[in-house]
């Protein structure tokens, strides 16, 4: 596998890139508990550690939004296939300090790009890690991705497809260390956005259509080497283990891993993480029992890696309703009383309001249009009302999936794409609103056989797919944003889309929400109404979330541009066959 890392940058783009880093102040772990003091930064992936993905910055507001046009576009690489997959995909988020952006295409290289001057924006330097694209491809089973960056001191933390971490200096772009901490040999990449906290970058597997046991690591920045890891599925003699009943050890593949950036409570010093479906997906059978922790949240102490407790959203889940997306930590007050939760808007397509503190369940609802699979849940336990905890095997809705003896199930909803999959929320805490871009549709859910590796030719066989079945669309699925109350997920207000939203969201102080779509349009929104109020097109399908920041007083939203084209999309939106990707970041501002 190739490891050079690519460096062609002037002199004079070294000295510029230079003396802007003599200006920038190391990012500490003060600066990160404190991020809404600098509102003109976004310094942490989801905004803050709570994962609100809110900005204050109010000088583009619903006044004067219908001014807001393009300052300037930067195009990037990263457009490459490799694998399984014929393009790269841009789903990053913008790191933005002091109008230098910071973001990763696909592949893992890292661009600096100088946006002081609000008018153009040279590439200062460009990272590139040496992703092996065809061997990193090839078990990236969702395209090419990269979610985004992080600071630490006077270096970018980013990962690669290839599963390595990686520190470069902000200032020159070189490569100061890396570590490998997966191995696609045996299925393993990764996908996330490192989350620093203090000194360690947490960072966590994709792979669970590999048959991969999913775990969460975290890296001693100081030595580039772990500090400690978590598996996500327990092993013998651990808490959970008991609820893998093969009675064959399958648990040793059992999945459930972490492909998208968790949130974390400074004061409990916790990580909420989410994690993904069990492995085989879909032939439950093969894993009888709840598949402890594959579809749950994680509460893990980020000083040592002990898991403090769990909530299985979906035990013995047949469908792949995995549940990495974010968690956002908010405080209010339910029934007079302040509740600290964390929150969820999971993928089976209940919204979930959990105690951070236990765990314990404290409101929950449905907040897709359709959903057939299940008929609410359980007012005190939130585990779905179908659920036996003396079976080991959970049917749900009857048909809702299929099973060995019967391939195919009937039209379950939501699809396989999920209620919401991992783009991202984000929260109002004026408005106590929490903002869902949701994918609304449905789909069959099959079953076959998954047998065991020994049974496949005699050797365990990592990097082959381990699915037990597939899943497969039955409609035009659409998108809506839905505007929800975070105590209970009770929608105030939803706004219908043309396609269903894979960029994730932002919510500012000037009572705008900003999305992205899969036509190329980037819209701005009434925060209370959700009214449309703005529209640009970017000419290529949006996959990222968008970030707001300001230079010199002036604000300014980025969003990246460029994503694969879905067939679960474009197969049944014949309107959108002629659309292509790109690698651009786009900026406007007033």
């Amino acid at each position: 596998m190739s490891r050079k890392h690519a460096f062609r940058v002037s002199v004079a783009s070294l000295l510029a890139t230079a003396a802007l880093a003599a200006r920038a102040a190391d990012m500490t772990w003060e600066r990160s508990l404190n991020v809404a003091k600098e509102p003109q930064n976004w310094l942490l992936h989801h905004q803050n550690y709570e994962g609100h993905r809110f900005s204050g910055l109010d000088s583009i507001n619903l006044r004067n939004i219908g001014g807001l046009k393009a300052a300037f576009s930067v195009g990037l690489g990263g457009i490459q296939g490799g694998g399984i997959h014929k393009t790269g995909n841009l789903e990053a988020t913008p790191i933005v300090e002091d109008g230098m952006i910071y973001v990763p295409d696909g592949w893992g290289s890292v661009y600096a790009i100088d946006a002081t001057s609000g008018k153009k924006a040279p590439i200062r330097w460009k990272m590139d890690p040496g992703t092996d694209k065809g061997w990193a491809g090839e078990v990236a089973c969702c395209g090419v991705n990269n979610r985004g960056v992080a600071l630490w001191k006077d270096k970018i933390i980013s990962v690669t497809l290839d599963a390595r971490v990686v520190a470069t200096s902000k200032a020159t772009g070189e490569v100061v260390w890396e570590h490998k901490a997966g191995d696609p040999a045996l299925g393993e990449t990764i996908t996330l956005a490192p989350l620093v906290v203090k000194d360690l970058a947490i960072v966590g597997s994709a792979g669970g259509e590999y048959g991969i046991r999913g775990w969460i690591e975290a890296v001693d920045l100081n030595t580039g080497k772990r500090a400690w890891r978590a598996y996500t599925i327990p092993g013998t003699g651990e808490s959970g283990n008991e609820t893998w009943k093969d009675g064959k050890e399958r648990w040793k593949h059992g999945g459930g891993s972490v492909w998208a950036t968790g949130t974390y409570d400074s004061l409990t010093d916790t990580l909420y993480q989410g994690t993904g479906n069990a492995g085989p997906d879909y032939d439950t059978e093969y894993r009888p029992g709840d598949n402890k922790w594959a579809a749950s949240v994680l509460a893990v102490g980020v000083a040592d890696g002990k898991i403090k407790w769990g909530f299985q959203y979906t035990p013995n889940d047949p469908y792949d309703y995995d549940e990495i997306s974010e968690h956002p930590l908010i405080d209010v007050k339910v029934d007079g009383v302040d509740r600290k939760l964390v929150t969820h808007a999971a993928r089976n397509g209940f919204f979930y309001a959990l105690d951070r503190v236990n765990g314990s369940f404290v409101g929950g609802k449905q907040y897709v249009d359709r959903l057939t699979w299940s008929k609410g849940l359980d007012a005190k336990t939130g585990k779905p009302l179908e659920y036996d905890p003396a079976k080991d095997l959970q049917t749900y809705q009857p048909g809702s999936h299929g099973t060995r003896a019967q391939r195919a199930g009937g039209t379950t909803c939501p699809s396989v794409q999920g209620g919401k999959n991992w783009e991202p929320t984000a929260y109002h805490p004026r408005l106590e609103l929490l903002y869902i871009p949701s994918i609304e549709g449905c789909g069959v859910f099959e079953t076959v056989e998954q047998k065991d590796f020994a049974d496949q030719g005699g050797a365990v066989k990592p990097r082959d797919r381990f699915t037990g079945g597939a899943p497969k669309n039955t409609d035009r699925m659409y998108g809506a944003i839905k505007a929800v109350d975070p105590r209970s997920g009770e929608a105030k207000v939803a706004l219908k889309l043309d396609f269903p939203n894979y960029s994730g969201l932002l919510a500012t102080a000037g009572d705008l929400v900003f999305a992205g779509h899969y036509d190329g349009a980037f819209t701005a929104h009434d925060a209370k109404t959700l009214r449309e109020v703005w529209r640009f097109d970017v000419g290529s399908p949006v996959n990222a979330p968008p970030v707001t920041y300001s230079v010199n007083g002036k604000q300014y939203v980025a969003v990246l541009v460029g994503s694969r084209m879905s067939a679960a999309v474009v197969g049944r939106a014949p309107e959108l066959k002629d659309m292509s990707t790109a690698s651009m970041l786009f900026v406007f501002s007033l």
